[in-house]
């Protein structure tokens, strides 16, 4: 079965995704969408200029994209589990995976930026809100729960991540000031 079928149906027959077997090419799907969606990225911050250029760059680009949804997918399954749902996380991850093909469309977001149209801040906010708006729905897919849940269990691992990123900023900037002082 090739990626466009299996794409296709993930779209059309989402219920497949909670299903007792796996989706056949689900395997293929995800870490090619994970591949894609680091390509895009990547793309999108080099226009940017956010990022050194290089295969290296590309690569811990991509090995910090695959180890973070790792842990978001873990975390998210440790949620589910601890609040009854039943799923598999090994399914999230690479269901993770086939919504990172959106990250793709940070390309022509890209090229928007340049032209000044928004800044590429917004483009970015605005494509990792339609990966987190199909990572919501594929929760809800494969774990039944509802659109709360669902939500709650995407956005809290995000808001973790964003907490101890925020408290190593301040403290960075405490101990600048206090260094210079």
């Amino acid at each position: 079965m090739n990626l466009f079928k299996t794409l296709e149906n993930l779209i059309d027959r989402p219920e497949t995704l909670g299903a007792p077997e796996r989706p056949e090419g689900l395997g293929r799907a995800g870490l090619l969408g994970y591949f894609a969606g680091t390509l895009g990225l990547f793309t999108f911050l080099r226009m940017q200029s956010a990022i050194p250029p290089g295969l290296a760059s590309f690569l811990f680009v991509l090995l910090f994209v695959l180890g973070a949804n790792f842990f978001f997918a873990g975390v998210m399954h440790l949620f589910m589990d601890l609040t009854g749902a039943r799923g598999s996380a090994a399914r999230l991850f690479l269901a993770f995976g086939c919504s990172d093909y959106l990250l793709t469309l940070l390309v022509p977001m890209g090229f928007f930026s340049g032209l000044g149209l928004l800044g590429g801040f917004i483009w970015l906010c605005l494509g990792f809100l339609a990966v987190i708006y199909a990572r919501v729905r594929l929760v809800r897919r494969l774990y039944p729960v509802s659109i709360n849940k669902a939500l709650l269990s995407v956005w809290l691992p995000y808001a973790g991540f964003s907490v101890i990123f925020f408290s190593a900023f301040v403290y960075g900037l405490v101990w600048l000031v206090w260094l210079v002082v």
